[in-house]
C-alpha cells in the first residue's frame, strides 16, 4: 500500500500547484493519426436506448461519417460494463506492469485508436453515472493514462481530444444560482482529463432536456452537428 500512498500524494502535490481557471489549462498540441479520415470515439452512458443522449450519439455518428471520420461507439449500459474497481484491480495502483482484465483492455485499446473522445452522459446527483465513474476508476490506471516517478506524474494520454456533452433535468437558472456548471467541470475538465494530458475542447452542459418542447431538442441536436466541424 505505500506506493498507492506515495501516488496520492503526488496527486495532491500536482493538484496544489494547478489555476483552477479553465483558461489556465496547459492544453496539448494535437496532431490526428490520419488527417484524411481522423478516429473519433463516443462513450455513452444512459440505459434507456431511447433517451435524449442515445439520440445525441445518433446524430453525432451521422454528423461525423458525413465529414469522413471512423466512428466508433462504446455504450456502457450496452456493453454490461462492471464499474466495480475490484481489491486485485487496486494492485494496478501499485504496480503498473499489474495484468489488465480483458473488458479493461478492450476499453483502453479503443481509447489509444480514437484522435478524438466524445463522452455523452446524464447529470445524476450533480455528477456522472455511476457506470461511468466507474469506467474511469478501472480504464484510467497508472500505466495508460499516467505515470508516477520521482519526477512527478505525467499525462500519457496525450495529443487527444476530449468532448464532454451531459444533460440535466435542471434549467439554466437553476444551474447558474448554484454553481452547478462550474463544480461538476472543474473534477472532469482539470482533475481527470487535463491531469492526464487530454485537451477538453468543450464541455457542454444541455439544460432542462426533459421539460423542454420537442423543437428545442431538435435545435440542440442540430447544433450539435455543427459543432462536430468546430470542433473536430
Amino acid at each position: 500500500m505505500l506506493k498507492v500512498y506515495k501516488i496520492l500524494l503526488l496527486i495532491t502535490l500536482r493538484f496544489s500547484s494547478v489555476s483552477f481557471a479553465q483558461n489556465d489549462l496547459p492544453f496539448v498540441g494535437f496532431q490526428v493519426s490520419d488527417t484524411t479520415q481522423p478516429k473519433t470515439l463516443i462513450v455513452i452512458a444512459h440505459p434507456n436506448p431511447e433517451s435524449f443522449n442515445q439520440a445525441i450519439k445518433d446524430h453525432l455518428t451521422t454528423a461525423l461519417e458525413a465529414q469522413n471520420h471512423q466512428v466508433r461507439v462504446r455504450d456502457l449500459y450496452d456493453l454490461g460494463f462492471d464499474p466495480v474497481l475490484s481489491p486485485a484491480e487496486l494492485k494496478q495502483y501499485e504496480d503498473e506492469e499489474k495484468a489488465i482484465s480483458v473488458d479493461v483492455k478492450a476499453e483502453q485499446e479503443a481509447i489509444l485508436w480514437a484522435d478524438h473522445i466524445i463522452f455523452v452522459y446524464p447529470t445524476w446527483w450533480w455528477s456522472m453515472p455511476a457506470i461511468l465513474k466507474g469506467y474511469f476508476d478501472r480504464v484510467f490506471v497508472p500505466g495508460f493514462a499516467f505515470s508516477v516517478s520521482e519526477k512527478g506524474i505525467e499525462g500519457l494520454l496525450k495529443g487527444k481530444k476530449a468532448w464532454i456533452i451531459q444533460t440535466t433535468g435542471s434549467d439554466r437558472s437553476y444551474i447558474e444560482a448554484n454553481g452547478l456548471s462550474q463544480m461538476i467541470k472543474t473534477p472532469m475538465e482539470i482533475g481527470l482529463f487535463n491531469f492526464c494530458g487530454i485537451e477538453v475542447v468543450d464541455h457542454q452542459i444541455l439544460a432542462g432536456v426533459p421539460f423542454v418542447s420537442d423543437e428545442e431538442r431538435k435545435a440542440l441536436l442540430e447544433n450539435l452537428k455543427q459543432n462536430v466541424e468546430k470542433h473536430f
